[in-house]
């Protein structure tokens, strides 16, 4: 008989848990949530574009300037889902050994899928440092790409750098990028990808970078450049054994379903969300040159 403590609210909790601990780009950019229903996918919601302020030299009188967040349009246009088969053993085990086996694997399926679709906004970035002929040979393109942002006025807090194993592993060895102060950072693959505050940005290594044309699409840019926007799916119609979770800019569904034809329980976990650029001008590409696929192999496994 299934082991009863295996609820969907049990594994929805679970899931939306590892997603989140694992999760890179979800976690440097604008986020934007509720617990507003969409009906699916195709909807399109307008969510709050954070506030800008201008500081204003006081004379004789305050200048009021416009509270209010502007509104942008975001469709809800990515439905990510990851369905298996569950067999009556696997349903006994305890949560961490289902975990382990089944919802972390399917959770860093949704990662890296979130990953790619926030990374391919460089599309939507005119700003460009360094060549994209070549990996670099110092710390230029990094100092050209704060000076960039510095330009656009971005706010000096929150600036990321993004780069994939290539790009990584040719800063890694150059002194001045090595020996640069390092900070602390939260959550499980943030903590893990995080090369340290080099040069005015929290740095990351991720293995979803774009390659478009022979050119690595690495991006420096401030945390309200690009938005990762999510609302709960409602609970199918007829659906028993169902559950929804909604925290922190992520949300997740998990239904329960049977395969007569196969006599198999089925669990699927899905989830909504929209990427959208909210200024272009809050981000810089930072171009070198796409390796070999072997290349590309020892940068990740490196260590």
């Amino acid at each position: 008989m299934p082991n009863t403590f295996l609820t969907p609210d049990i594994i929805a909790r679970e899931a939306l848990m590892v997603l989140r601990n694992n999760a890179v780009m979800a976690k440097l950019v604008h986020r934007d949530y509720s617990s507003e229903f969409v009906a699916g996918v195709g909807d399109t919601i307008t969510i709050r574009k954070p506030a800008t302020f201008v500081a204003k030299e006081f004379t004789s009188e305050i200048e009021l300037q416009d509270a209010t967040e502007s509104g942008i349009e975001v469709k809800m246009d990515k439905h990510l889902d990851v369905s298996f088969s569950v067999t009556s053993k696997q349903m006994t085990m305890d949560i961490e050994s289902f975990s382990q086996q089944l919802i972390v694997p399917a959770m860093q399926a949704f990662n890296d899928k979130v990953d790619k679709y926030l990374l391919g906004l460089y599309a939507d970035v005119t700003a460009a440092v360094g060549e994209g002929a070549a990996m670099p040979t110092n710390i230029d393109g990094i100092v050209d790409a704060g000076a960039q942002l510095n330009k656009a006025k971005a706010p000096m807090t929150e600036r990321r750098l993004v780069l994939d194993p290539l790009t990584e592993a040719a800063y890694l060895k150059l002194g001045t990028f090595h020996e640069a102060d390092k900070v602390g950072d939260n959550g499980t693959a943030l903590r893990e990808a995080s090369l340290g505050r080099k040069f005015g940005f929290d740095t990351y290594m991720d293995q979803n970078v774009i390659e478009a044309g022979g050119v690595i699409q690495n991006l420096a840019f401030h945390k309200n450049a690009f938005a990762l926007v999510t609302r709960p799916l409602v609970l199918p119609s007829g659906a028993g054994k169902a559950a929804i979770v909604n925290y922190d800019g992520f949300g997740l569904r998990v239904v329960y379903g049977y395969d007569m034809t196969k006599k198999t329980d089925i669990i699927s976990i899905d989830m909504l969300c929209g990427v959208k650029t909210l200024n272009k001008d809050l981000a810089v590409k930072v171009l070198t040159k796409a390796g070999t696929a072997s290349e590309a192999r020892m940068a990740r496994t490196k260590e």
